[in-house]
């Protein structure tokens, strides 16, 4: 026990057979309870040093707990891949939480007691009704890197791609997960959501496409063609076609429903990274390690011009509402802005650190976000070329949406981040 405005020690607590894994004192610091190797719980009266019981009941190392504000109860986290509840007076169990498939490495509890969060090598967050026992709901992160990650058009789902083979709709309101659609064999690169967001394709690194129901959780159909990896896909307005992008350095046009492949776009002399589509699906705008885009006229699939510019891997590209401009993300460390029409440039927007891997624009164009190797989400004023915010990532930034108010971002560590625009308070 140590005086933590003198770093004096106070006492040593003693009793345990085995290393103490972990502690919590009570909100009047009088009660500490103490988790540790040997399986069991202690609890120590503070100014004493004296141990006062222990609670026994794990059948594993006890590697975390938590207490409640007024220190009556108690939740330990265990290797036996379950939490228990104690009254801490009595020394009595009151109910073991079970649910987990993995140790159970730490826990957490609301202010009233009444909420707990469990962490778990299963990579699953719980959240408990400490009352009944009953477990709350789920949070998991992707245990690869994020690839993709697209919004529904009101911002209320969001759907994510990961190299650990799947892909997860989430609740942007609670970041909650809401269900994982399994059924790829490699990496997921890619997804895009039909207009109404009942649809959902992915793109892999099996070479195959994955048509989704996103609601039901049931994959449709599987589109073959390619014979490399898919590193993208964009939906049309309507749902009925969808655009994948290759590794094979091609593009190919797909009937959303048959799964029939309609027709092949050629032309890049390197891996297709990324595909946008304009919103009637006429044409579409290509991003490629070559170090170009292409616009592409969708129904003849004729190129009808090429954007130079950079001078890395252009790694994704994103078209405004009307189509009628695309920013474009680099390993160069730009990003550019260019007049789809016309193939002009209109601007860089020069800022990262570390290449950039993914971006986004606002419906009307305005703004755009992007996504980089050197950890940060960056918010740009895509008129003037300025950077309005930046946001941080737990690690490599690998992907980004944008609607309306709200981005969602993925980043190598898997975890999906969810962000809300909020406009600066003006002061009176």
């Amino acid at each position: 026990v140590w005086d933590v405005e003198t770093g004096r020690e106070l006492g040593a607590l003693q009793g345990h057979t085995n290393r103490v894994c972990g502690v919590a004192l009570s909100g009047d610091g009088r009660r500490a309870v103490s988790a540790s190797d040997d399986q069991t719980l202690k609890v120590w009266d503070v100014e004493t040093g004296r141990e006062l019981r222990a609670l026994q009941g794990h059948t594993g190392s006890v590697y975390g707990v938590a207490l409640s504000g007024d220190g009556r109860r108690a939740v330990s986290a265990s290797d036996d891949q379950t939490l228990k509840v104690w009254d801490v007076e009595t020394g009595r169990e009151l109910r073991t939480l079970q649910g987990h498939t993995g140790s159970v490495y730490g826990v957490a509890l609301s202010g009233d007691g009444r909420r707990a969060a469990s962490a778990s090598e299963d990579h699953m967050l719980k959240v408990w009704d400490v009352e009944t026992g009953r477990e709350l709901g789920s949070l998991q992160r992707h245990t690869g890197t994020v690839r993709c990650v697209v919004l529904r058009r009101d911002g209320r789902r969001a759907v994510s791609a990961s190299l650990d083979r799947t892909l997860k709709v989430w609740d942007v309101e609670t970041g909650r997960e809401v269900r994982t659609l399994q059924g790829h064999t490699s990496g997921v690169n890619g997804v895009a959501l039909s207009g109404d967001g009942r649809r959902a394709v992915s793109a892999s690194l099996d070479r195959k496409l994955k048509v989704w129901d996103v609601e039901a959780g049931r994959e449709l159909r599987t589109l073959h063609g390619h014979i490399m990896a898919v590193n993208g896909v964009a939906f049309s307005g309507d749902g009925r076609r969808a655009v994948s992008a290759s590794s094979d350095r091609t593009l190919k046009v797909w009937d959303v429903e048959t799964g029939r492949e309609l027709g092949a776009l050629e032309g890049h002399a390197g891996a297709v990274q990324g595909v946008a589509l304009s919103g009637d699906g006429r044409f579409a705008v290509s991003a490629s390690s070559d170090r170009t885009l292409k616009v592409w006229d969708v129904e003849t699939g004729r190129e009808l011009r090429t954007l130079q510019g950079h001078t890395g891997s252009v790694n994704g590209v994103a078209l405004s509402g009307d189509g009628r401009r695309a920013a474009s993300a680099s390993g160069d460390q730009t990003l550019k802005v260019w007049d789809v029409e016309t193939g002009c440039e209109l601007g860089a927007l020069e800022g990262h650190a570390g290449a950039v891997q993914g971006v986004a624009l606002s419906g009307d164009g305005r703004f755009a976000v992007s996504a980089s190797w050197d950890q940060t989400l960056k918010m740009w004023d895509v008129e003037t070329g300025e950077v309005t915010a930046t946001f941080t990532c737990d690690g490599a930034a690998s992907c980004c949406a944008f609607v309306g108010g709200r981005i969602v971002a993925g980043d190598a560590g898997g975890h999906v981040h969810f962000l809300r625009l909020e406009e600066p308070k003006r002061e009176n």
